[in-house]
């Protein structure tokens, strides 16, 4: 589909309240979040895993809770502080937050978006 298709297309659906809105992590990465990428970076590197060479983050991660028992505190702690000392929103999330859409999906861990709606 062409990008104004798609755009008119769009508009559409969010002037008839049928819009919904999927982001990802990199829609936080411009606000100092680590991507997906840079979070798994340590991981692979404790079990000698080069993390540009390899495509699977998945895989990395669950190889590295394997390699301490099954044990994922060490993962849980990096992404608790990874995503909870940013506060500050970027240009994106704020035009995101402001549409008149109420359905949104995001596999972010950060709260960008929710506190997006509060402003």
């Amino acid at each position: 589909m062409k990008k104004e298709a798609f755009i008119k297309k769009y508009a559409k659906a969010v002037h008839e309240g049928n819009a919904a809105v999927f982001t990802g992590a990199g829609s936080s990465v411009e606000a100092g979040f680590v991507d997906w990428k840079k979070l798994v970076k340590p991981f692979a590197e404790e079990i000698n895993l080069d993390i540009e060479k390899e495509s699977d983050l998945v895989r990395i991660t669950q190889s590295y809770i394997n390699s301490k028992g099954g044990k994922r505190g060490t993962v849980n702690q990096e992404i608790v502080d990874s995503f909870s000392s940013q506060e500050q929103t970027t240009e994106t999330l704020e035009i995101l937050t402001r549409l008149p859409i109420s359905t949104y999906w995001t596999t972010n861990y950060d709260k960008l978006i929710e506190e997006g709606w509060l402003l």
